[in-house]
């Protein structure tokens, strides 16, 4: 049986305590180094009734019922992350409604039954044993957020890839391309030999997590580290241009039967197919792929080799529309959602001029 999620009880002095380790963990991501923390996540003898000091105060969280549990966590995976990955301010809140105040650039998981909001069409989906769309992964136990994540912060093959990507299970195979990172608290400016560019110089929140503090560079021009751990799970929506997943022949490549996520540039078709220009021209940007290392809101047309990848289109963990698409128009308000939310040809309209 699915074990459905359920909030775990918080202990005296919780809250202060994890307020302490999470402005420790700032300094640098959570769950690595010497943020890495045991006794977060594990217990050795599945009964605890006090903290770790020697008055009995601390990190204490209540065992989830049903125990004990593989590996000595303290409750089921996805109900352990939740407990802090969920409604509380100490961490990021990565399901469903967001209690954080900022946009975030992964957006929200849903999980298997959903709400309202946040049915199962609307991205990644605890507990769900479902085949992934364009692959043959499917977890039997049910999603679990260490099928992407790994808990430690990497392990012998991904070690500090970006928001600890890189998980333990099936979703490993096929991954060839690190995901990697630079930190704006730490790099004096965004290093361009990283995938990622993670603007956390404030250090006073998880707010670096939202879509204003993330630049995605592009030191590989013809590839995406992104969509290759996506094309773990998601097989056959990624592969070399010209190739049989994506298609595209000729000079410059066109034909496409699946849109490309790497490997062509913004613009480079033309005719018909993308334009630099609609991009560009808009306030409110998708997120793409920048070589000289420009950012959403910020492409100005001096980056001739903007490239879409995966996270365009999509919101990784998901949002409140149909495959956590992003449906942005160009204007008005920035949510998760885009800024139309309701259309999804305002999305193509980013960068085609058929749907302008």
């Amino acid at each position: 049986m699915v074990a459905m999620r359920k909030k775990l009880l918080l202990g005296p002095g919780i809250l202060l305590a994890l307020t302490v380790l999470v402005s420790v963990g700032f300094a640098g991501d959570y769950h690595t180094g010497s943020a890495l923390i045991c006794s977060d996540c594990h217990v050795m003898h599945y009964s605890q009734s006090h903290g770790y000091n020697p008055n009995g105060s601390g990190f204490y969280t209540p065992l989830g019922p049903g125990g004990p549990f593989e590996f000595l966590l303290r409750d089921d995976i996805n109900n352990l992350c939740l407990a802090c990955h969920d409604g509380q301010a100490l961490a990021p809140d990565v399901f469903e409604t967001h209690t954080n105040g900022y946009v975030r650039q992964a957006g929200a998981l849903n999980e298997l039954g959903g709400d309202g909001l946040y049915p199962e069409t609307t991205g990644h989906t605890l507990n769900s044993s479902a085949v992934a769309p364009g692959g043959t992964f499917s977890d039997p136990d049910g999603l679990k957020c260490t099928d992407c994540h790994s808990p430690h912060g990497g392990n012998s093959a991904h070690v500090n890839t970006y928001r600890n990507l890189g998980g333990y299970g099936p979703p490993l195979s096929g991954i060839t391309t690190l995901l990697t990172y630079s930190r704006g608290d730490v790099e004096v400016a965004n290093d361009l030999t990283k995938w990622v560019y993670e603007n956390a110089s404030s250090g006073t929140s998880a707010n670096h997590y939202g879509v204003g503090a993330i630049t995605f560079n592009e030191p590989v021009t013809t590839a995406s580290a992104y969509a290759s751990f996506c094309k773990a799970c998601h097989t056959n929506f990624h592969g070399d241009i010209g190739g049989a997943e994506i298609g595209g022949t000729g000079t410059p490549p066109a034909d496409f039967v699946r849109h490309p996520a790497a490997g062509v540039d913004i613009g480079v078709v033309g005719g018909g197919h993308s334009g630099l220009a609609f991009l560009t021209g808009k306030t409110n940007q998708v997120q793409v792929m920048s070589p000289t290392g420009q950012k959403a809101g910020a492409y100005d047309g001096t980056d001739t080799g903007l490239t879409q990848s995966c996270m365009s289109c999509h919101k990784a963990h998901g949002n409140q529309n149909a495959f956590g698409l992003i449906y942005m128009i160009g204007t008005g308000t920035v949510t998760e959602q885009g800024d139309d939310g309701t259309s999804p040809r305002a999305l193509c309209g980013q960068c085609h001029t058929q749907a302008q």
